[in-house]
């Protein structure tokens, strides 16, 4: 397999094969910064990923075009972790003995090597809590660059490579690597400073149980060197479970007693949240954010945690957490539509799901709050979490329940019941209304939010995915206008 290094990439030709997704095409842009001569192709790709590629003037095809990736004349391929085998790109690529990389590998020997790494990891809040990191380190002028799973319109891209001797903060995914390398991505990483957030029961298609989603963050955790650190979430279990015999040291930081950094929340308004932080018995500094919800003081606090670690000054941080804007889809408001505010939130775990519901609360603690609910990753469309989501949702008002993500792939006893999470709602008093499923079904469920959201409302779009195209419907209405965000 072809590896690039930081003095071969320049002029090197990668084809990036699953460009339109956020990490990958966002790669591929700071490559095509760094010199490399970038093209790719995906099946479909939409805003804001097209726009970014096509301003950069990175050429690429909207299907898995073989004659498009073989006329390209690669020096080498990066697969996305999306692609399998028989796609006709890939075939195309592998017929011609083209060499193949996975993206990780890539990250691996241009952007990791010689750097500081500073890796977030977990089930929930790797997004907000690497943007948050990136945020901070940049913000205080050390010489940082960094890799993150979302868009943050603050720091003007996703993906920016750090000078030799610098620091690269990155989201560590636990999903497989590529086809040809079935681990996950963040054993590539080889992390100084490992945050661990959470640990949970995610990734069906990839994890068959949660021993084995437990025993790859075990591995993670045997990488960080012992003059490293490891910030590990004090409130999860999953997350302390991990760590008892690192040989790196831990800090556990969290809400509850047991932490070595433990936050309190002192005032919540609709504007901002201020918390303290406390250092054993002594107060480490008091912190705003301009975000809800006891997981994002915790997510505050684990950026908190680095930073110190650092050596960073604590007034510092304080000023530059306050000025955090969070990635897009994390609570981002859209618009208000029929009087109602309308927020998109990315949660699809019932973890996530609650979590955002609780933020809703304390945002707006005396309106009404419909949650329109699409079941599309591939855990939440299988049966796994039946239960689990029916209580996840019982802290909505009303709730308008999506059809599941190519249900036709699984057998009635392994998907989400829908019809019976809707019993379960109803029974605890949840009105649940089920969108028919159908190939427009984002018409008919804008159709069912038009009937059920009243002025006042805060409607909650909850999805890994496009959700029937609801964001963009809604906030081009007629009845829709601004609403920026505090």
């Amino acid at each position: 397999m072809a590896v690039f290094t930081s003095s071969t990439l320049n002029g090197a030709r990668l084809y990036f094969l699953g460009i339109g997704g956020i990490a990958m095409g966002s790669v591929a842009l700071a490559c095509h910064h760094d010199g490399a001569i970038v093209s790719g192709c995906d099946s479909g790709i939409y805003p804001p990923m097209s726009t970014m590629l096509a301003r950069s003037g990175i050429p690429f095809a909207e299907d898995y075009s073989q004659e498009h990736i073989l006329a390209f004349q690669p020096d080498a391929i990066v697969v996305g972790n999306a692609i399998s085998r028989g796609n006709p790109a890939l075939e195309a690529a592998l017929d011609a003995n083209l060499p193949l990389i996975s993206m990780p590998e890539l990250l691996r020997c241009h952007f990791l090597q010689h750097r500081t790494r500073i890796v977030v990891s977990g089930t929930h809040g790797k997004t907000t809590t690497t943007s948050m990191i990136a945020w901070i380190l940049r913000s205080c002028g050390l010489p940082s660059g960094y890799l993150i799973g979302g868009a943050v319109e603050q720091l003007g891209a996703s993906c920016v490579r750090a000078p030799v001797g610098g620091l690269f903060v990155l989201e560590g995914d636990e999903y497989d690597t590529a086809f040809f390398d079935k681990r996950s991505k963040f054993l590539h990483t080889m992390p100084h400073v490992l945050v661990i957030t959470s640990i949970e029961y995610d990734h069906a298609d990839i994890f068959p149980t949660y021993a084995s989603v437990r025993a790859t963050f075990e591995q993670l955790v045997r990488l960080v060197p012992r003059n490293g650190l490891i910030v590990a979430a004090g409130d999860d279990p999953g997350a302390r479970s991990v760590v008892d015999r690192s040989i790196a040291p831990v800090l556990h930081y969290g809400m509850s007693d047991g932490s070595q950094l433990r936050a309190q929340i002192v005032e919540c308004n609709e504007e901002r949240t201020t918390f303290a932080v406390e250092e054993g018995t002594t107060h480490y500094g008091t912190f705003t954010l301009r975000m809800h919800g006891a997981h994002n003081v915790r997510n505050a606090t684990a950026a908190i945690a680095v930073a110190r670690h650092l050596g960073l000054d604590r007034t510092r941080i304080a000023e530059v957490l306050e000025a955090f804007v969070p990635p897009k889809r994390r609570f981002e408001i859209l618009c208000t539509w029929h009087g109602a505010t309308v927020v998109d939130d990315f949660a699809h775990h019932p973890t996530a799901i609650k979590a955002t519901l609780d933020a809703a609360r304390q945002r707006f603690p005396n309106r009404r709050i419909v949650v329109c609910f699409e079941p599309r990753s591939n855990t939440s469309v299988r049966s796994i979490f039946q239960r689990e989501f029916a209580d996840a949702l019982a802290g909505a008002d009303v709730v308008v329940l999506c059809p599941v993500y190519r249900a036709e792939r699984y057998a009635p006893t392994e998907r989400l019941d829908r019809e019976r999470l809707q019993r379960d709602l109803d029974a605890r008093g949840i009105p649940c209304i089920l969108v028919p499923d159908s190939s427009d079904w984002g018409d008919a469920a804008r159709a069912i939010l038009n009937d059920t959201v009243q002025n006042g409302d805060v409607l909650l779009l909850l999805s890994n995915g496009n959700i029937g195209g609801l964001r963009q419907s809604l906030c081009t209405d007629p009845q829709s206008s601004a609403l920026p965000q505090a």
